[in-house]
């Protein structure tokens, strides 16, 4: 719907989030009433076409396209990419007065996003904001010249000040802002997937959850990233380096002879019996040993939040992405770690217009992939 300027004084607005993974671009649109209240009145996804995005990089032609026997050039990754997002802006165009705040599946590889929390010395009338990037830039990974920088002062006690600090590569963020320009988006804000999924849970979340030290995991098609949150703030991030939806899907074509559309079809409608030539205790098997190797991930990103000097014990774990709703998985963590395991499903807590998703609702998988959209376009500005 288009606000009118009467709308506009009176505060109401309207955010869209657009999440780019690997494997779909995700579309939300929320409108913020006068009061604060929130309402998705638009939702969509678009596939991503395979190998448009490698490690969170467009991927370029180096030298001229080839051309097929049909007479047809190549396209390269940037081509293949920027038409899925037309599709997408066909169907929902977006006018100059929205705000838009895109996302991009940089958490791993060679576009890695840093995060670190640091706690530093202030002196009175210090350049508070030169001695937080100036610390942080004297250790590594922060170190390296082809990064930009940002960070968010936590808290402030005397002169000590406590930040979360972030830092990305330049070239890769200069190259996804060039791609939404050329696409004709007017970004309000640009941000990583994990905190677009951090932000629909704490904005979802009860006070009592909010304060709970909890771990929120991110299953993406090509990566995972672990982000955790304390006494109702951000604490820290890391992404991992294993622990894919792509590393289910490798051990079920592996063992069941199945293919990723079939493995999809799995995850999506929760069903172990629809693969044939199986019993349901079979598959249950081969997803539990892909379990392992996600299980090693997610335990590594834990013991590397429990070595910091100021976490507390971990309350909760929080399933979020694609790999969110993979059938026995949530069972399977709480069990190995001992620790209550839950999906973010973010939906459950926020209004929807009947006609986003139908009378019936948003699955749970649906819930879990779109989350990250969503925590982006409840942001208001």
């Amino acid at each position: 719907m288009a606000l009118g300027l009467i709308a506009k004084i009176r505060g109401e607005r309207e955010t869209v989030g657009i999440d780019v993974g690997h494997y779909s671009i995700k579309y939300v649109k929320v409108y913020h009433n006068s009061r604060g209240g929130k309402v998705v009145v638009d939702a969509d996804i678009e596939p991503v076409p395979d190998g448009a995005i490698i490690n969170g990089e467009i991927q370029r032609r180096e030298g001229e396209a080839v051309t097929g026997e049909d007479g047809k050039k190549d396209k390269d990754g940037y081509e293949m990419l920027s038409e899925a997002i037309s599709k997408l802006l066909i169907r929902h165009p977006i006018e100059d007065s929205v705000d838009v705040v895109a996302s991009v599946n940089c958490g791993a590889g060679a576009g890695g996003v840093l995060v670190d929390h640091l706690s530093v010395k202030v002196p009175k009338n210090g350049n508070e904001a030169a001695i937080i990037l100036q610390t942080a830039q004297s250790r590594p990974p922060f170190d390296d010249q082809d990064n930009v920088m940002d960070y968010e002062v936590e808290s402030r006690e005397g002169d000590e000040v406590k930040a979360n600090v972030v830092a990305a590569k330049n070239a890769l963020l200069d190259s996804w802002a060039q791609f939404f320009a050329m696409k004709g988006l007017k970004l309000s804000a640009m941000d990583v997937d994990i905190f677009g999924l951090v932000n629909s849970y704490m904005a979802t979340a009860s006070e009592e959850e909010a304060n709970q030290t909890s771990a929120i995991v991110n299953i993406g098609e090509k990566k995972m990233s672990i982000a955790f949150v304390q006494n109702g703030k951000f604490h820290s991030m890391r992404a991992m380096t294993g622990g894919s939806l792509d590393l289910v899907i490798a051990k079920l074509g592996t063992h069941l002879g199945i293919d990723p559309e079939k493995c999809h079809e799995i995850f999506e409608k929760g069903d172990l019996s629809i693969v044939d030539g199986f019993s349901e205790a079979e598959v249950e098997e081969t997803l539990k040993i892909a379990f392992e190797d996600l299980m090693s991930q997610i335990e590594f990103g834990i013991r590397y939040f429990s070595s910091s000097e100021d976490s507390l014990e971990l309350n909760r774990i929080l399933l979020g992405g694609g790999g969110a709703s993979i059938p026995g998985l949530k069972a399977y963590i709480a069990e190995r770690t001992g620790v209550e395991t839950e999906t973010v499903n973010p939906f459950r807590y926020v209004e929807c217009d009947s006609k986003v998703f139908g009378e019936g609702g948003i699955s749970l998988s649906l819930s879990n992939i779109y989350a990250p959209a969503l925590g982006l376009a409840m942001r208001k500005f």
